[in-house]
């Protein structure tokens, strides 16, 4: 026996289905099974993450360390090494004035040897870096600076999370580990660095009292008058008693 399913034309089933999907989306909200959005759950209740910006450096660092590049390896040590021994001998600042200084003499007797050149031969005396100033200078890229900036802060807000980490005891393992490399570390890099260090220190001492007397004496003359006015209308008052 045909039911009325079978009956009914094609597009009579097609609507009669369609009011029963309908019919079932407007249950109340009661009947229907609760399902849980685990993405947002864990987007609300998750910790705010910051990005390792050092990720890449430290995986080529690590090829460094373990020479896969053998080449770069060796030319890293011995720039290093060639830098710590030419830095125990001269001093970088006295060295960088040197050089520009070097640089920007050589450079003057460059271009004006070749403008007495030009006019010696009756031609106009051009700077040969003409060129490089009207339609290449060296300028430094908006996007270049803003993504300098974007690393610079990501680096900040990593290196205050991992802080964070460490004081906060988020791993009882990894923060114990910072003072027990500190207090193996740190006396002998004072031991080693003694005279530098006191040194520093010192100086540093030394702007902070000059710093502290400064503070100290423009306080003195702002509420010296001040003082004296209060003891003599003080005084006045007792006299007038």
């Amino acid at each position: 026996m045909d039911t009325i399913n079978d009956i009914l034309p094609d597009s009579l089933k097609e609507a009669a289905n369609m009011s029963s999907t309908k019919e079932t989306s407007n249950e109340p909200e009661e009947r229907r099974p609760y399902v849980v959005n685990n993405e947002r759950k864990t987007e609300a209740s998750s910790k705010r993450i910051t990005k390792n910006p050092f990720k890449t450096f430290t995986y080529k660092v690590e090829k460094l360390v373990y020479w896969e590049n053998s080449t770069n390896s060796a030319a890293v040590l011995l720039a290093g090494l060639s830098f710590l021994i030419f830095t125990s001998y001269y001093s970088l600042f006295n060295t960088f004035c040197a050089l520009a200084v070097t640089l920007i003499g050589s450079n003057w007797v460059y271009v004006n040897g070749r403008k007495q050149l030009h006019s010696l031969l009756n031609q106009k005396p051009v700077n040969p870096y003409e060129t490089i100033l009207a339609e290449k200078p060296w300028h430094i890229e908006r996007e270049n600076v803003e993504k300098y900036l974007d690393f610079t802060i990501e680096a900040i807000n990593f290196s205050l999370l991992e802080i964070q980490r460490i004081v906060l005891v988020e791993d009882p393992l990894r923060t114990i580990k910072v003072p027990v490399v500190l207090g193996f570390t740190a006396p002998i890099g004072y031991q080693k660095n003694q005279k530098l260090v006191d040194e520093k220190l010192n100086h540093i001492n030394k702007i902070l009292h000059t710093q502290m007397d400064r503070g100290f004496k423009v306080a003195k003359q702002h509420t010296g008058g001040i003082y004296e006015k209060a003891r003599t209308y003080a005084g006045n008052l007792k006299k007038e008693e």
